[in-house]
């Protein structure tokens, strides 16, 4: 990894039985109350966004107090289907929320653009809102 601080999910089982870890920069494992080496002792998540949520933890208490800046950065969704005006927003949302997966690279790229700095992306699925489609098909 390229910082030692970086934190990254990694899955261990098959993809019927996905197990998810917490790992570190260093290339110690999570336990749950500290960090080590030993693969055995790392604090096992049944699901994602648990590891996800631990994460976001961990990052909170490394880079809080820190100043920070804000950005937003536009994301088009399309939905396309026979009966495309039938489905409603609160369906698409809730397929979103499941399904998509929004992470950065950091095992490879570091936690943000210089060393010391995070960079996080929420989607916030509640500012949704319909537009007219550049396209009328698919």
């Amino acid at each position: 990894m390229k910082s030692k601080s970086t934190l990254t999910i990694r899955y261990t089982g098959n993809d019927e039985q996905r197990l998810f870890l917490v790992q570190r920069g260093d290339f110690k494992f999570w336990m749950g109350d500290g960090f080590s080496h030993i693969h055995d002792k790392a604090k096992v998540f049944h699901d994602h966004d648990s590891a996800a949520t631990a994460v976001a933890a961990l990052q909170y208490q490394q880079f809080k107090g820190k100043p920070v800046r804000a950005f937003k950065l536009e994301l088009d969704i399309v939905l396309a289907a026979d009966g495309v005006e039938e489905i409603s927003k609160e369906a698409l949302v809730e397929y979103i929320r499941n399904s998509l997966r929004l992470n950065m690279d950091n095992s490879v790229h570091g936690d943000g653009p210089v060393e010391g700095s995070f960079v996080q992306a929420r989607l916030r699925l509640a500012t949704l809102e319909e537009t007219v489609p550049r396209r009328i098909r698919f």
